[in-house]
Parts: C-alpha cells; sequence; structure tokens
C-alpha cells in the first residue's frame, strides 16, 4: 500500500469512529503529521492507530481508554521510536521562509511589471522597489509562518473551548504584528534607499530564488 493509498484508508477509517473518538484522533494525526517522522512511517502509525481505536471503540471503548488522556505526550512516546525525515540544518530552518517569500514577491513584481508595460501604464513606478519593503516581507513572513506553525501543533491537545480562547487572543497577537510591521515600513522607508528593477530582472531574481529553493531546502 502507498502512501496515497494508506491516507485514503485512513480517512475512510475515520469515517466509522463516533464524534469523541474522531476528535481525538484528529488531534493525533496533526501532530504526528507535523512531526519530522518519515512519511511513510507516519501513515503507517496512524493507520495502526485508528485500527486500534476502532477494535477498542466496537467493545464499547473510548479513545481515552486506548491512547491515555495525556494525547500530547503518547505521541511525542511514538513519535520517538520511528525514524525521522532527513531535515534542514538550522541555517537552511531560518533562511527558507524569508527566501520564499521574497522568491515569489519578485514574480509578482515581474507579472505586474510585464502588464503595466503591455497596458502602456507608468512602468517607472512598478519598477521601483524599497529595500524596507523587502526587509519586511521577509521578516514578516518568518515571524508569521513560525508563530503560526507554533499554535497550529500545541492547540491539538487543547479542549475546543480553550481553542476558541486562544484563537481570539490569537487574532490580538496577528493585529499588533500587522500594526508593528506597517509602523517600521512607515520607518524604514523613510531612510532607506529604493531600487529600481525591471521586470526582467525581477522575472530573471524568481527564477534564481526559485533555482535556489530546491538547491538549497531540498532535503531528498
Amino acid at each position: 500500500m502507498n502512501i496515497r493509498q494508506m491516507i485514503k484508508e485512513n480517512n475512510r477509517l475515520q469515517d466509522a469512529m463516533t464524534p469523541d473518538n474522531l476528535s481525538y484522533y484528529q488531534d493525533m494525526v496533526v501532530y504526528i503529521r507535523s512531526s519530522a517522522v518519515q512519511e511513510r512511517q507516519c501513515e503507517e502509525l496512524l493507520l495502526e492507530m485508528a485500527r486500534r481505536l476502532l477494535d477498542a471503540q466496537d467493545k464499547g471503548k473510548d479513545a481515552k481508554d486506548v491512547f491515555g488522556n495525556d494525547l500530547e505526550s503518547y505521541c511525542k512516546e511514538q513519535i520517538e521510536r520511528l525514524p525521522k525525515r532527513k531535515g534542514l540544518s538550522a541555517l537552511q530552518y531560518h533562511l527558507m521562509i524569508p527566501w520564499i517569500a521574497l522568491t515569489w514577491f519578485f514574480f509578482v513584481q515581474a507579472i505586474v511589471g510585464f502588464v503595466t508595460m503591455w497596458a502602456g501604464g507608468p512602468v517607472e513606478r512598478m519598477t521601483q522597489v524599497r529595500i524596507s519593503t523587502l526587509i519586511l516581507i521577509a521578516g514578516g513572513a518568518y515571524v508569521l509562518i513560525h508563530v503560526l506553525m507554533k499554535w497550529m501543533k500545541s492547540d491539538a491537545f487543547k479542549p475546543e473551548a480553550a481553542q476558541r480562547k486562544i484563537s481570539a487572543r490569537n487574532i490580538g497577537v496577528y493585529v499588533a504584528i500587522t500594526v508593528l510591521i506597517l509602523v517600521a515600513g512607515v520607518w524604514l522607508g523613510r531612510h532607506l534607499p529604493v531600487l529600481v528593477i525591471a521586470p526582467w530582472v525581477s522575472l530573471f531574481i524568481f527564477l534564481i530564488g526559485l533555482t535556489g529553493t530546491k538547491l538549497l531546502f531540498s532535503t531528498k
């Protein structure tokens, strides 16, 4: 059974779970799939857990009877005994998100520039790129993605009511980060120069960034 077939079988098994058992199991799915376990071993573990849960369910038991009250500790214990994916180095890990964010920024910049040229619009304005904008895109993407990933993983084992409460707090944090980014952008924009980058140069930078993404951040 390949990975796609295992995922399909996993979804089929989830359809047979009671709502409470399904809620517990899906929390474990989120946690395990976001771990560093190799993908095949990850799906094999999830299938094993789903089958164990359904066997217990047929005997009148629930997820707590099978996996205990501390699901996070249980999942950590299971993950530790499985082989891990080849990971990125610390430097690669910290550079990847800003690199990808800037790569696609220049793609958009190139497309907008070419469309503006085709439409006979103000090309000069479209070729202006503030250094402050590049810094904010790189830094903002890094902060938001890492914070989001951390909360997604930590919220998986919290009760639903607690998740709603934390979600409201998360919204406040996102708003605060957005305000800080805007304020920093205004301040940096007054002190840093503006670059003039033609659409074809933006496209070239995008292609370099795309190639670099495969060469620098591939784990294969």
